[in-house]
């Protein structure tokens, strides 16, 4: 649709010129045609002239993190014109590997190897397992394993190029058996082999009896429920099998031999003993941690090198250059090569043109003329009859052009040229910190965008499971007499080492964990030597593999290293992370004092019962003497316009807790405060606070430490039984999503959290759960500050069935200590919950208890996520829209969620082409899968009943966005019966997946967005489609008299056929039945209801009901709706002769949110639709994009997916921040159902 009018705003720099030509006035355009060109060249010219980049005050382009580029700290890529290889540490893409180890990555590491590298195979009965399941019983994860089958059965480890040496195993599995067959005796044997080809039995274990024990369980005879099945006994075993002779093997196979028997479930087997275990235990209790880390992956075995599985006949692997070079050879270094093969090169990766063959011989390296321009460059392969797997271990390009990474130049900071290298590699790369180790491999362009459809298995599991090196100059200056300077660490995973010019500061121990060190001592003016060597997790894991089926099982043996990022061994949100986000993964600088140091401040607050807007607070913060000087000190606080001051005596090198209590400074007592409000319920209203120290007898500042402080009172009932939460003495209703994650590779930066949190608020919710603690920036609580969005914060522990209890809980509550102490300054933080969906271990529970007390008064603690005192588990799939108000637990639901398909745009961004359509491996790798807990097969089985059946990608996002906003409204007004609050599993997408989120990777909001929205507004009207009840839903706006209800019904044609009102009044935290709808006989039809006060309308909803699903696709009959569109944009407000604001014109009263005004950062438009024609225009979808085609995000709508019936109009106010405007005229375009 045409955008009829716009509004171009051409600015200067240096205020040269700073004009608006309008081009619907034509006239005028002429006139001034001529003044654009001159300006623009103008503007060019003063760019170039101060050394600036029109790109620099932009965001760096959508999904690209962190966007804007004063937070983006990697490498700048420069061209290169020395003779030199090319394809170094350039990304590289293969047609598929041996394993998740031996990857494309490792032909353009620049290590070189002739040793041949590890890899696994396993077979049940013979029958290989694929690569999603052969590390299921050696991966430490006691909840994933293999079936095998039958009363006579075998599983066969066979480790190529690497040896396990082995004394005793264990063995933990279960097996179901007829009861009716079974003779009693059973026989489970070890065979061993040291050559791969000869097997000789090396242990074993039998009986007269029924091994292990009886759970009193009975289970499927089919546990994949492929036939039908009947109940049978479950037994549980874990054993220990010694071995004779215990030696180094290369194969293990465990037989097994019972009548009767009808499965073996293979949970784990390794190196250890069970002896000490009780006789009887349950899945959820049984303890089984790793014992002597044996190291049976082959990704503990690091070798360079790509391996191609001999059942690929025909592979391939090809490097980006990065841009067009002169090629002059290419270099190919083999451990094993192929029959034959040739090398291909291409400009765009697209079309291909053979530069040469390989040569026939058994030399190991080729080198091979290739004198051509190209980008890309390919090695295409004979693989046929070879049998073994081909091994590249490094492929060159050697020529000239191309890029290379420089370090930026930055002469304000104090720590800078950082660089990285593998633990064992000589090669330093130029590092990006904060930033993980991965993130800096992807940002001087060594790996692909692993966003980008199954671009993260092309990156080597193995090559970062690994210690890595960090090194930087530190910017020494000369100190004066009595000053201190700090070097501090706010995170890094999972531990560390840290020397300044060879002398070893300390230890860091776990990913939440802020470190300093005083380096006053050490630091010399100059350049000094700093060095950290990150250490990786102990217990990494194996790679979860998505099919079409499921997403594999979540989590896993990584949470043995709690506290560490949990998720990134992967979940039905989230794929596996090579690295596991090892790294400096946040912020590292130097601070300074004059011995006297202060941190972590909080204030807590107590409202008068009589006067709630009257505040008495007690302001805390930590003083560290950090001199061998005892001190006296001057310690000065303020919260706005309110001074305190006080003597505070410090030992040397003492640390305490110091209070301002109201008791002995009366300006904090029944104070008149503006008060921090959670969304919804009055504004976030933050005060500008600190602490200042001074030496006594001086009134000079020798440290200060500011805060943003929110006074606000939380309190709680029935915790244990039906949480209530109260925010200054209003009981609020906890509406919001969980964050898994903030981004996959940990690149959000403030712009990020800002926009995200911002869409929080637009959405009316109130509440973010930091899952599993996950979210470790400050600027994400800074962000909740500001919008007023509550967080429920979880701690480090994962389902019990999702990841083990940690192995070092000393470092686990240090952590946790550390942790608190650095959020409770945040009014956002409203409560501290232990386990997600489980209890932690009983040491931690109390202990966490006893923290939050001493640290955090005032904040309340609960064990568990899902149970007791609130609610959870799901569901998690598209369900009916009557289950949403039928089942409520009447607790807060912590966790419900569907599926959430994105938009054609953004399908295109994560999926390569030919993934797109239909359906298939590319999606479910971005998690949609047909199973598993989102079971997307429920969504497209609705979409097929209701639409029929889609045609292309684009059509079928088109009409999921319809099935996602219904779902997502009532889900959230299903939730409104008790408004005891609901928390959506998830509302942020951490990475481009297409479950679970209410805007997608790329900041786009998706209709499930516009759902949640609609049903959360803070006074709603909505349809109970089980009571057939039109309800009033007020949730803190106060009372309310007199609200008029219409509620009209039409037909598919839109027109109105009866039509009921009624009024009401609602006391706040109320949701009251206004009246029964009388519905037609018609089989579809629309319900369209409004809620009106003076005049205005305050909430408006529309429903389509139908018989049955099918009728829906009596909308498919409907004639082509026309709908009429005028777009105005504006970069700032302009006064109109009478003094009013220009913009504001362009209203016609129909949205009362349409307020056209734009600021200096933001730009505004007010988009008119109207409905000319004579049927219901529906699901219109409004799409803010730029003149060059590319969408603009993030952005906000006031409106979006909705209905507009004949004749009627609409003003949808549209947003964004300049900054991400690219400085390209917007235009929105629109499209609908139809």
């Amino acid at each position: 649709m045409e955008n009829k009018s716009f509004v171009l705003t051409l600015s200067l720099r240096d205020d040269a010129v700073d004009k608006q030509y309008k081009p619907h006035d034509m006239k005028n355009m002429k006139v001034k045609n001529w003044r654009i060109r001159v300006a623009w060249l103008m503007s060019l010219c003063l760019l170039i002239g101060h050394g600036m980049a029109v790109a620099d005050d932009f965001t760096r382009g959508i999904g690209q993190y962190p966007g804007r580029p004063n937070e983006f700290v990697g490498p700048r890529m420069v061209q290169d014109n020395a003779y030199r290889n090319l394809a170094l540490q350039r990304a590289a893409y293969a047609s598929s590997s041996l394993d998740y180890n031996l990857t494309a990555q490792l032909v353009t590491d620049g290590i070189v190897t002739d040793r041949k590298p590890a890899w696994l195979d396993v077979k049940i009965d013979g029958k290989p397992l694929t690569l999603r399941d052969k590390e299921k019983t050696i991966d430490g994860n006691i909840h994933s394993g293999n079936y095998l089958f039958g009363p006579k059965t075998s599983i066969e480890y066979l480790w190529h190029n690497m040896r396990i040496d082995v004394d005793t195993l264990r063995l933990y599995c279960e097996m179901a058996y007829h009861p009716q067959v079974v003779d009693g005796l059973y026989l489970i044997r070890v065979m061993g082999t040291k050559d791969g080809r000869r097997w000789q039995k090396i242990g074993g274990m039998s009986g007269m009896g029924m091994p292990g024990f009886d759970t009193k369980q009975t289970v499927s005879s089919d546990p994949n429920k492929q036939e039908d099945p009947v109940r049978l006994p479950l037994r549980l075993m874990r054993s220990t099998i010694k071995l004779d002779p215990p030696g180094q093997y290369v194969g293990l196979r465990l037989e097994f031999e019972m009548k009767g028997c009808a499965y073996w479930r293979i949970f784990e087997f390794d190196k250890g003993s069970a002896d000490s275990f009780q006789r009887t235990f349950t899945r959820e209790s049984i303890d089984w941690r790793a014992q002597g880390q044996p190291q049976w992956l082959p990704a503990e075995r690091f070798v360079s090198a790509l391996a191609f599985s001999p059942k690929d006949l025909h592979p391939w692997v090809y490097v980006d250059l990065g841009k067009e070079v002169q090629a002059e050879k290419v270099v190919l270094r083999w451990l094993n090569r192929p029959r034959s093969g040739v090398v291909e090169c291409s400009e765009d990766g697209k079309s291909w043109t053979t530069v040469t063959a390989l040569p026939s011989t058994r030399r190991l390296t080729d080198e091979l003329k290739c004198q051509r321009r190209c980008r890309y460059v390919r090695v295409m392969m004979d693989n046929t009859g070879n049998g073994q797997p081909l091994m590249l271990t490094e492929m060159e390009v050697w020529g000239r052009g191309g890029v290379v990474p420089r370090q930026r130049i930055d002469t304000t900071a104090d720590i800078v040229n950082w660089e990285l290298r593998r633990e064992g590699d000589s090669r330093w790369i130029p590092a990006t910190v904060p930033g993980t180790v991965l993130t800096s491999y992807r940002n001087i362009g060594s790996i692909p965008d692993n966003c980008v459809a199954n671009n993260m298995r092309q990156i080597s599991e193995s090559f970062f499971m690994s210690d890595f090196h960090y090194r930087a100059v530190v910017r020494g200056r000369r100190l004066a007499p009595g000053k201190h300077v700090y070097l501090n660490f706010d995170g890094v995973n999972w531990k560390a080492i840290v020397w300044l010019n060879g002398h070893r500061l300390g230890q860091i121990d776990g990913a939440f964990h802020r470190a300093r060190f005083d380096v006053s001592t050490l630091l010399r003016a100059g350049d000094n030597l700093l060095e950290v060597k990150v250490l990786r997790n102990s217990h990494f894991g194996a790679v979860k593999v998505k099919n079409e089926e499921s997403t594999d099982l979540n989590g896993g043996v990584l949470g043995a290293d709690n506290p560490t990022f949990h998720a990134s061994i992967g979940w039905d949100w989230i794929t596996s992370v090579p690295g596991r986000e090892v790294g400096i993964y946040n912020d590292v600088y130097l601070s300074s004092d004059d011995g006297v140091s202060l941190s972590d401040p909080v204030v807590t607050t107590v409202l008068s019962r009589d006067k709630v807007q009257t505040a008495t607070m007690t302001p805390r913060v930590r003083v560290t003497n950090n001199s061998d000087q005892a001190r006296q000190v001057v310690l000065k606080g303020w919260i706005g316009a309110l001074h305190y001051a006080q003597t505070v005596e410090l030992a040397a090198r003492q640390e305490k807790e110091v209070t301002f209590s109201p008791d002995h400074f009366a300006q904090l007592k029944n104070q008149q405060m503006r008060l921090w409000w959670p969304n919804g319920y009055g504004d976030a209203y933050l005060y500008d606070a600190g602490f200042a120290i001074c030496e006594t007898g001086h009134h000079d500042e020798s440290t200060r430490l500011t805060f943003k402080a929110g006074i606000r009172e939380v309190s709680y009932r029935d915790m244990d039984t039906a949480l209530k939460i109260y925010v200054n003495g209003k009981r609020v209703t906890p509406l919001g999503g969980n964050w898994g994650f903030p981004e996959i590779n940990l690149n959000y930066r403030g712009r990020e959290y800002d926009a995200a949190v911002r869409y929080h608020r637009d959405i009316h919710f109130n509440m973010i759960r930091n899952w599993v603690g996950q979210i470790p920036d400050e600027e994400f609580y800074e962000a909740c500050d500001k919008y007023g969005i509550m967080v429920w914060q979880d701690f480090w522990l994962a389902n019990p069935w999702d990841g083990p209890d940690p192995v070092d809980e000393a470092m686990f509550l240090a952590n946790s200590a550390d942790y608190i102490s650095r959020v409770r300054r945040y009014p956002c933080l409203t409560i501290y919950v232990g386990r997600n969906e489980g209890f932690p271990p009983q040491t931690i529970d109390n202990a966490l208890r006893q923290q939050i007390a001493r640290l955090h008064p005032q904040l309340g603690f609960i064990s568990n996520s899902a149970d007791q005192g609130v609610s959870g588990h799901g569901a998690y799939r598209l369900m009916p829209t009557e289950y949403y108000f039928k089942e409520q637990t009447r607790l807060l639901h912590s966790e419900r969620g569907l599926p959430n398909v994105p938009s054609i745009q953004s399908l295109r961004r994560m999926l390569q082409s030919d993934a797109l359509w239909p359906i298939g491996l590319g999606w479910a790798q971005h998690d949609f899968t047909m199973g598993g807990a989102q079971r997307a097969s429920s969504l497209v089985k609705l979409l097929e009943s209701r639409f029929g059946q889609p045609k292309s990608a684009e059509q079928f996002s088109q009409w999921a966005q319809w099935l996602c906003y219904d779902g997502y409204r009532a889900m959230y007004e299903g939730c409104q019966q008790y408004r005891m609050g609901l928390l959506n599993w998830m509302s942020h997408s951490c990475w481009p997946s297409m479950v679970w989120c209410t805007y997608d990777y790329y900041l786009e909001p998706t209709a499930a967005y516009f759902g949640a929205k609609k049903a959360c507004e803070p006074l709603h009207v909505q349809f109970n489609p089980v009571s057939r009840q039109v309800q009033v839903v007020n949730m803190g706006t106060g009372r309310h008299h007199a609200l008029n209800v219409k509620a009209q019904v039409l037909n598919i044609e839109g027109k109105i056929v009866s039509e009921q009102t009624a009024i009401v009044s609602v006391d706040e935290d109320t949701t009251a039945n206004v009246l029964t709808l009388r519905e037609p006989a018609d089989a579809l039809y629309f319900v369209r209801l409004s809620l009106v006060e003076n005049n205005v309308e305050l909430s408006q909803n529309c429903y389509v009901q139908g018989r049955t699903d099918a009728d829906w696709q009596l909308l498919r009959t409907l004639p082509m709706a026309q709908v009429a569109i005028d777009a105005r944009f504006e970069p700032s407000c302009r006064k109109d002769g009478d003094g009013t604001n220009a913009c504001s014109n362009y209203l016609d009263g129909s949205d009362t949110d349409a307020d056209c005004c734009g600021n200096d950062d933001e730009m505004v438009g007010c988009v008119t639709l109207r409905n000319t024609s004579s049927t219901p225009a529906l699901m219109i979808r409004l799409n803010l994009v730029g003149a060059d085609g590319e969408q603009i995000l993030p952005v906000l709508y006031s409106d979006n997916y909705f209905h507009l019936m004949p004749g009627e109009q609409k003003v949808v106010r549209v947003s964004y921040r300049k900054e991400d405007g690219r400085g390209v005229k917007p235009h929105v375009e629109i499209s609908s159902f139809k």
